[in-house]
C-alpha cells in the first residue's frame, strides 16, 4: 500500500501541480486519509517518499534512454529534465509548507538530471553556450508549465 499511495502521488503531482491534495490523493486510491497517514506520519513524509520515488525513477529512465540510444537522445533527455521541472516549482513547495531540506534536496536532484544530460543535448556547445542554453531551457519549460504548453514543441524548437 505504501508503494501504491507513493506511486499514485507522483502522478497527481505531476498531473494537477497545485490542486494536488491528500484528500484527492485517497479519493483516488479509494482509501481514507487516515490509511494514508497511517503509512506517512505527515505532508512531509509523504513529500520524501515522493520526491525519492520521482528522482529514482527519473534517473534509471536517463539510463535506459542513453543505453538504448546510440543517438539522437536530446528530446528524450530533454523531456525528461521538463518533467523534473514540474517537480520544482517554487509554488509547490510555498503551497504544501514543505521544508527548505525537501525543497533543496529536490533542487539539487533536478541540477542533477540536467549534469547528466548536458553532455548529450549540449555537446558541441562551449561550456558558456551550454550555461546560456539551459537558462534558456529552464525559462521556457517555467512558462510551458504555467501556461500548460505543450512541452514536444517546445523541446523540438530548443533542439534547432
Amino acid at each position: 500500500m505504501k508503494n501504491r499511495i507513493t506511486e499514485e502521488s507522483v502522478k497527481s503531482l505531476q498531473q494537477e501541480g497545485l490542486k494536488f491534495s491528500v484528500d484527492t490523493l485517497a479519493e483516488k486510491l479509494k482509501i481514507s486519509k487516515k490509511t494514508i497517514y497511517k503509512y506517512f506520519p505527515d505532508k512531509e513524509a509523504l513529500a520524501v517518499a515522493v520526491y525519492e520515488k520521482f528522482y529514482t525513477d527519473l534517473k534509471e529512465k536517463f539510463e535506459n534512454i542513453i543505453n538504448s540510444a546510440e543517438s539522437g537522445v536530446s528530446e528524450e533527455l530533454l523531456m525528461l529534465y521538463f518533467d523534473s521541472a514540474k517537480m520544482v516549482r517554487k509554488e509547490i513547495f510555498n503551497k504544501y509548507s514543505l521544508n527548505d531540506v525537501i525543497e533543496n534536496a529536490a533542487r539539487r536532484c533536478h541540477s542533477e538530471i540536467w549534469d547528466m544530460a548536458e553532455p548529450y543535448v549540449c555537446a558541441d556547445m562551449k561550456a558558456d553556450e551550454a550555461e546560456t542554453f539551459r537558462m534558456i531551457t529552464d525559462g521556457a519549460f517555467d512558462r510551458a508549465i504555467a501556461c500548460g504548453a505543450e512541452p514536444q514543441r517546445i523541446i523540438r524548437m530548443l533542439i534547432k
